[in-house]
């Protein structure tokens, strides 16, 4: 979806947009969309300067960190970006990056692509580390097996064969 320039109005207006499955697509590695996602909300224009406010709302799965298996992740976020065209954010660069900058994006003047808006806030909102549940006890490191569904009688304690020579040694 993209909102073209030439049709906002300067007191702005709404939008929303509701994906078809394989749409959006997230490009990231152990994330996959679940349902949906909706975005809407309201653009503004002031001068060169678009700021754009809503809600996005889907739902993800993402592998267990530690047994990496698939858990559902409902995502609900707000966003508030101001878009600049290229040619103003160029002039006004400076070499460290301020407060006010973090919900800054740029864009090309006449379009922005919600898409775009909508992919990273949804990464931006699912959790940096997952875990199926707070007891999980991941995979065998030896065979690899899911410890939360079966037992393995693998030793886990790994002696670094550069001190190996050391328990030989007798006092």
């Amino acid at each position: 979806m993209r909102i073209e320039l030439d049709k906002l109005e300067e007191k702005g207006g709404k939008f929303a947009h509701v994906y078809q499955p394989e749409e959006l697509v997230l490009d990231e590695e152990g994330v996959r969309l679940t349902e949906a996602p909706e975005v809407a909300g309201r653009a503004k224009r002031d001068g060169h300067q678009v700021r754009l406010r809503g809600r996005i709302t889907a739902a993800a799965e993402v592998d267990c960190d530690r047994c990496l298996t698939s858990i559902r992740v409902p995502v609900e976020t707000e966003f508030d970006v101001t878009y600049v065209p290229a040619t103003d954010y160029e002039e006004a660069a400076t070499a460290e990056l301020q407060a006010e900058d973090l919900n800054l994006s740029v864009f090309d003047g006449e379009t922005i692509d919600i898409d775009d808006l909508t992919r990273e806030q949804v990464l931006l909102a699912l959790p940096m580390h997952a875990l199926c549940r707070e007891e999980c006890q991941g995979l065998c490191p030896v065979c690899s097996i899911n410890r939360n569904t079966e037992t393995c009688g693998c030793e886990t304690t790994e002696v670094d064969p550069r001190w190996a020579g050391l328990k030989n040694l007798r006092f």
